[in-house]
């Protein structure tokens, strides 16, 4: 969907395409980094929080509907969580540093912020600082982290690890809120980055609104949706001016109702719709 009256400029800087990595173990996401790398993706993103579950596929289940007729229900996985002393830290970000030849956003998202990790907030902040110390090219820190760890965790990023100042709420902001989320956190990191679960297209309106508006200004934004119409933010993030683009390797049907995108699948739309360089 392109809202009536968008800025298609006929050349542009396109966004960084950042692929989040799979897989809830070491092993699985240096694969999954090897696939975003033929793919030419950007950067990666490492969601190291994954680490400390378990998933557990489900079989579908068949049923027969009133006409006869065989449906088959896709089940959703069984998530286990681990201990935080059953992943060992250094040797997992020593593992993936070796493994992964893109630039990451490394991430451990909190349960608050629908992450996985479970620890609480002190340990968090340990193991993102000891991703800061390996070298890494970007961390994710939530605005919503208590002020003196992440004020810690930022000076230990220094200028060799830049920030990305993230968001993840499970109800969309209006447009006005959206807006001034963005310019409340300019100096909370490089880029600034939120996500929503959308309910409906309505809401995400709202987050394709605000990048249109926050497109006249100086912003480094990554806004989108996590949900219906969550895509469409990513889709037309070139002429929204938006600096980075989180997309998936996943090729399953339902991307679409959960605002995500293939990254194959993302350029194609991009070339289609004429955004370039």
């Amino acid at each position: 969907m392109v809202k009536q009256g968008m800025r298609v400029a006929a050349s542009m800087t396109l966004p960084l395409v950042c692929v989040s990595l799979r897989g809830n173990s070491i092993e699985d996401i240096v694969r999954d980094a090897n696939r975003a790398t033929a793919a030419n993706a950007d950067l990666v993103e490492v969601r190291f929080d994954n680490l400390y579950i378990t998933r557990i596929k489900q079989n579908p289940i068949t049923t027969v509907n009133k006409d006869g007729d065989e449906v088959i229900r896709k089940e959703p996985d069984i998530l286990e969580p681990k201990a935080v002393e059953d992943i060992d830290v250094e040797a997992s970000i020593a593992y993936l540093k070796n493994g992964i030849q893109k630039d990451v956003i490394f991430t451990c998202r909190s349960q608050d912020e629908d992450g996985h990790y479970p620890g609480d907030e002190k340990s968090r902040a340990a193991v993102l600082i000891q991703a800061i110390e390996s070298g890494v090219s970007w961390v994710d820190l939530e605005v919503s982290m208590d002020a003196s760890l992440r004020e810690d965790l930022r000076k230990a990023c220094g200028d060799k690890t830049q920030i990305i100042a993230s968001v993840h709420a499970r109800i969309v902001p209006t447009t006005e809120e959206i807006i001034a989320f963005v310019e409340e956190n300019t100096d909370a990191g490089t880029i600034i980055k939120g996500c929503w679960r959308t309910g409906g297209h309505s809401a995400s309106l709202n987050i394709l609104e605000a990048s249109e508006v926050l497109a006249e200004g100086d912003f480094q934004i990554s806004l989108m949706g996590d949900g219906p119409g969550g895509d469409w933010a990513r889709i037309h993030a070139p002429p929204l001016n938006q600096s980075l683009v989180y997309t998936t390797l996943d090729r399953d049907h339902s991307l679409f109702s959960q605002g995500r995108i293939n990254i194959n699948d993302l350029k194609a739309a991009w070339e289609l719709l004429d955004y370039k360089e």
